[in-house]
């Protein structure tokens, strides 16, 4: 099964830009780690086909409808920081995503690079 997507980029040659998207549900009980898990994932999909540096990171959360306010909110943003702070230890930045409500808390997202052809395993 592929995680990610690699396009050609017309009138670019030897170029490309490989993006894929993840997300889960809890999968540990610590919301900070879990939102550091959930961008591992990401990052790995991109590791897996030769990419170590990315580009551009786009967050994708579910907050919580089944959670009192005050627990949701503390969760989401734990997840958030978690997601952010690996995002910045592997080079790159969150800057942009999608967010809803959900009865369960999701947290994911999506990763680009553009690199050469050859970068790719």
């Amino acid at each position: 099964m592929m995680d990610t997507s690699i396009v050609a980029i017309r009138g670019i040659p030897n170029y490309q830009i490989v993006s894929t998207t993840d997300f889960f549900f809890p999968l540990v009980d610590d919301p900070f780690l879990m939102g550091r898990i959930a961008c591992a994932n990401v990052l790995s999909d991109m590791y897996s086909e030769g990419v170590t540096e990315v580009d551009n990171l786009l967050m994708v959360l579910a907050a919580s409808l089944d959670m009192p306010p005050i627990c949701r909110d503390i969760v989401t943003w734990k997840m958030i920081e978690g997601f952010k702070s690996l995002a910045e230890e592997a080079g790159s930045s969150v800057t942009g995503g999608q967010s809803i409500y959900n009865p369960w808390p999701i947290i994911g997202g999506t990763a680009m690079s553009v690199v050469p052809k050859e970068v790719r395993i």
